[in-house]
Parts: structure tokens; sequence; C-alpha cells
């Protein structure tokens, strides 16, 4: 199954940058409030594909939202131009991934910031832990992709195009502690069955620092897990008594992101 079938749709919109009405603000079409929250929270985060994170108002003027505050410090650092094309993707509670197409139609790399690289040695550690189990399948693709955006709390289920009539339910949740094999996330079976989930080949992970990407693996005994795990560990430097929330946040029972929270033990 292609990438494009297996994860899901999420809302999207684009807008073509004219700098006379949009070097301040930016409206958001009307036909897509649908998907936003109601009320609008007060701030909204723009995740450039260069890694970049702008926190911006979120404000609703006459029945239409606009990003206010911060969204003119967002055009400065991507250098928009009259007559270039923003596409935005919504994860349904604060956040848009917006990327940047210039006057030649193709899409461009801007504003970026410098991510984090393992040093050989986690690496050739990883690849010596990920041999305990032969049955262990990661995939095609299991690399792992960081990228610095910072995230609010009170992350809801999104709300994908064309699904608009969902009922929202409660996220599933489980909790987990430091393990010995911290390069992945394992997600317990009962909570699989109990709530009938079903997994995106690649997941987004949810700190307090920003969003980290994790490959989906499967076990023998049919438990699901994501590589990158470690990359969380370490940059919330977990130690042994800490509990770690996981909440999933799906749509139509199919997970995209894991939220964490973490309670410092002692």
């Amino acid at each position: 199954m292609s990438e494009s079938e297996e994860e899901v749709d999420l809302p999207r919109f684009f807008k073509v940058f004219l700098s006379e009405t949009a070097s301040e603000s930016m409206a958001i079409p009307m036909s897509f409030s649908e998907h936003l929250q109601d009320p609008l929270p007060q701030t909204a985060k723009l995740q450039g594909i260069g890694g970049g994170v702008w926190t911006v108002s979120f404000k609703k003027i006459r029945d239409c939202a606009y990003f206010t505050s911060g969204w003119s410090k967002f055009a400065e650092d991507h250098e928009l131009k009259d007559g270039e094309f923003l596409t935005f993707v919504y994860d349904g509670s604060h956040t848009f991934e917006v990327s940047v197409f210039g006057l030649s139609g193709c899409k461009e790399m801007r504003a970026v910031v410098e991510t984090v690289n393992l040093s050989d040695a986690n690496s050739d550690e990883e690849e010596e832990e990920g041999d305990d189990d032969p049955s262990f399948d990661a995939g095609e693709d299991d690399e792992v992709s960081q990228g610095l955006c910072p995230v609010d709390s009170d992350e809801t289920v999104s709300n994908a195009e064309g699904f608009s009539s969902l009922e929202v339910e409660s996220n599933p949740c489980f909790t987990t502690t430091l393990k010995n094999r911290i390069y992945e996330l394992l997600i317990p079976a009962i909570v699989v069955k109990e709530h009938r989930l079903t997994f995106c080949d690649r997941i987004k992970y949810i700190d307090g620092e920003g969003i980290m990407y994790g490959a989906k693996g499967k076990w023998s005994d049919d438990r699901i897990c994501f590589k990158g795990w470690d990359r969380i560990c370490r940059r919330n430097r977990l130690k042994e008594f800490d509990v770690v929330h996981c909440e999933m946040l799906h749509i139509r029972k199919k997970v995209h992101s894991i939220k964490i929270t973490i309670t410092r033990g002692r």
C-alpha cells in the first residue's frame, strides 16, 4: 500500500500570498471553518517543512478565522513573495504544516533549522539492539526524522476532510516507563484490541519539545511498536521512576499521532 493510501488524509487548504492583504495577517477560507475548533484556541503553531515553528495568534473576525500576531514574522522568515502558493495541513488541534511553492511552481525549503543528528555510537547501539528479535519488521522505511515544533496541550482527535460528521470520542491511552529496549515504543496489545485500532505506517510523537516521527514495526505476537522512541527518552531525560502517559490521537480508529506527557518519579 502506498504512503498516500495508508496515511490519514488530514484537512488542508491553500492560499496565494499577496503582500497587500497578507503581510500582517492571513485569512483562512470560510469553507474551512467546519474543520476548526469552536471556540478557536488563542494561538496556533505554523510548522515549516524546514523544521521550524512559529506561534501565531488565532482570531475570528466577522465570522472568518485569521492568523494575526506572529504571521508577519512567519512571512518574513520564509521570504514570501507576491503570487507564491502556500498549502496548510491541519492536525485538528493547534498545528498547521505549511509548505511554500515558489513562482516556478516547485515546493521550496525555506527557513531551515538545524536538526539533531545521532552519533555513530548511538546508531551502532540501536542496530545491535534491533537484532535481538529476528521477527521484528519495521517495514521498508524505518528512518526517524526530527522537527523542532513545540506543541501546546489539550490535543484532541483530529477531524479529516470528508469526515466532518464524525463523532469525536475520547482518545485511547496507556502508560509506560523507561525500558531496556528504549529505541522502540510498544503499543499494548490489549489497548489495540479493546479499541480496534489501526496505525499509519509513520506516526508523530508529540511531546513538550515538539514533534518527532517514528516508523511502524510489528512483532511475531502481533504487538505494534514504533521506532525512534530513544530520541524521546533522551530529549526528555527520562529516568527509571518516571511514568510516561501516551494518548493516541486517531481518525476512525486509525492512529496518526501519540501525545506524550511525563510524570516525574522520585
